[in-house]
């Protein structure tokens, strides 16, 4: 029997508050993971957390465009009221993504022959390999997220799941969850990245804006300004007590080179 106007097949877009905690715990995870787990592997030098380090942008890239995907912009049916903002937030999607990758790709490899030239005492020529580990990949990997964050929040209001949303307990613990767990991870990778001077204002400034912004408060909104509370206290907690913003390998608390 043949179906008249047969509809298309499609699977159903994602939670957008699971996706979004899932995200932030996928943060807290492998960044984690790639410093402490620091088992050998495959030849000398090589770590189990270097290759989690390599893997990581690929993790995050495919859980933000589950995250995009979950919020449906421009599906059929919507109305496209600011095509130009919407053009402009996809390509900050694009330039945040490639960063990710561009970030972290200098970060494994640097991280990985300064760690090996630190066990070994080898002297690092000009402080080539410090520059490219500690402050460019940092930097680049760093800004990513501010852009990322920056795009979503742009297109969260001309989305399906903005008017949509009406996340059940479980969701809104899981998205919770995740936006602490992200606030955390992004306070620890501006101290131990040195980007406290991106990191720290952006938050701020992200936190003000939900605050004052009014309701309703999208699930995009939510997670980032959730996340952005718990980074700044965090910053503050160890900015008092440390009198500035010290790398955690500096004081001992994880193994020098971590992320």
């Amino acid at each position: 029997m043949v179906l008249e106007n047969p509809e298309p097949v499609t699977r159903p877009a994602p939670p957008i508050e699971a996706t979004l905690g899932w995200l932030g715990i996928a943060f807290a995870t492998v960044y984690l993971a790639s410093v402490y787990v620091k088992t050998p592997i495959l030849r000398p030098g090589l770590t189990v957390g270097d290759l989690i380090d390599a893997a990581t942008p690929l993790v995050l890239v495919y859980l933000y465009a589950r995250v995009v995907r979950a919020l449906r912009v421009g599906s059929p049916g919507h109305r496209q009221d600011s095509p130009r903002i919407l053009h402009f937030g996809r390509m900050l999607l694009t330039t945040g993504g490639l960063a990710l990758v561009l970030g972290h790709g200098m970060h494994v490899a640097a991280n990985s022959i300064h760690d090996a030239i630190t066990r070994t005492r080898v002297p690092d020529p000009f402080g080539l390999v410090n520059w490219w580990d500690e402050r460019v990949s940092h930097t680049i990997i760093d800004s990513s997220k501010v852009v990322i964050c920056t795009a979503l929040t742009l297109l969260e209001p001309r989305s399906h799941a903005y008017s949509e949303a009406a996340p059940g307990e479980s969701r809104t613990v899981l998205l919770m969850t995740g936006a602490v767990c992200y606030g955390f991870i992004y306070f620890a990778a501006g101290v131990e990245g040195q980007t406290v001077p991106l990191l720290l204002p952006f938050c701020t400034a992200y936190l003000v804006w939900a605050l004052t912004r009014g309701r309703p408060w999208g699930p995009v909104r939510r997670f980032f300004g959730v996340g952005a509370a718990v980074s700044i206290l965090l910053f503050a907690i160890w900015g008092v007590s440390h009198r500035g913003f010290p790398e955690f390998s500096a004081v001992g608390m994880i193994p020098h080179g971590g992320p």
